[in-house]
């Protein structure tokens, strides 16, 4: 008897404390089931309660975590994606949010931008959001509500889950299209960060922007290039303008000398609008060809790399370890 009420007392403790724990070898599924309420529950869980405010292009709005996620979600991947790529963009996102507020807290101001709220929905500068209550039909149409359905199912699966590291939740930044390899936080912005490595990134070549040509001719490349440098020679010969690029492991420019004057490939991938950093140029007639692989900054995530990942049999928590090397998955109660 004696043993029997200590086994129970054992349970009781380890039901009560499970919240806290990290997420176990048995993955997200174990507690899908704890994460998620019925339909005839009211919802209670750390997504539902905790409220962010977010700039909009027009106002400030107050919305539940749950809800931004559906609307990130929605906006950032296509909701055709396989199920657990989408449960990893939640989770991303989630990651990512929590990331930001952290910022804050610790005693960053909140960019002008944002008009005093903490997120915006530009995708450039935090993350595209969607209102679906309003967008839902123009989206999918008569699929809406299926769609509405995957997207609400990858967010309750993984309610309140996000990747830390050294117990901090992580910069889980994202992109549409990798090169065979994503891009390190080094390479890209100059900051070692032991989770935004480089790594392998299978399926980028199912993105219909995988590849991509900028055209411009040579008279408005030096109008943009001598704006920018006054100092730079470009007398001699187009094809001898670019000198002595850097690349990265993944193949991006990380700076490459025009005309005598060393630049950083985001700076030249942002002034010519390519899609990438990872490219090459040729002269063709009066024209500069710049032909790109991959579409974004190539660091953390790729999306169509999780397509790919899900596609292959992958659950959720072993993509976002694939591409954020070295994190845990941690529960927010």
């Amino acid at each position: 008897m004696k043993r029997l009420l200590t086994v129970m007392i054992f349970l009781m403790a380890f039901v009560y404390l499970i919240p806290l724990f990290t997420v176990g070898p048995g993955g997200i599924a174990e507690i899908e089931q704890g994460n998620t309420p019925t339909d005839t529950e009211e919802k209670d869980t750390f997504d539902s309660r905790t409220e962010i405010t977010l700039w909009d292009g027009e106002e400030v709005l107050t919305l539940p975590l749950d809800k931004y996620l559906r609307g990130v979600v929605a906006a950032e991947m296509p909701a055709s994606f396989p199920e657990e790529a989408l449960k990893a963009q939640a989770l991303a996102a989630r990651t990512y949010t929590l990331y930001q507020l952290s910022l804050y807290e610790n005693g960053m101001s909140i960019p002008e931008s944002h008009h005093g709220a903490q997120l915006c929905a530009d995708h450039t500068h935090c993350k595209a959001w969607c209102e679906l209550e309003s967008e839902a039909d123009k989206k999918w149409g008569n699929e809406a509500d299926f769609y509405l359905d995957k997207i609400g199912k990858a967010v309750d699966d993984t309610c309140g889950i996000i990747a830390t590291y050294g117990g901090q939740p992580i910069a889980a930044v994202f992109h549409s299209t990798s090169s065979e390899r994503t891009e390190s936080a080094a390479a890209v912005w100059g900051n070692e960060t032991p989770y935004l490595v480089s790594v392998e990134s299978p399926g980028s070549e199912a993105s219909p922007r995988y590849k991509g040509e900028v055209r411009i001719s040579q008279e408005e490349f030096r109008e943009k290039m001598l704006e920018a440098h006054p100092e730079m020679d470009l007398s001699s010969s187009p094809d001898k303008w670019f000198k002595a690029s850097q690349r990265s492991e993944a193949g991006g420019i990380i700076d490459v000398a025009v005309g005598g004057v060393r630049v950083e490939g985001t700076w030249l991938r942002q002034v010519l609008g390519m899609d990438s950093t990872n490219f090459t140029y040729s002269v063709n007639g009066d024209e500069l060809v710049f032909s790109t692989t991959g579409y974004g900054h190539g660091v953390g995530m790729s999306q169509y790399g999780a397509k790919a990942l899900a596609e292959q049999g992958k659950k959720c928590e072993e993509i976002i370890k694939w591409y954020y090397t070295g994190v845990e998955l941690t529960i927010k109660t």
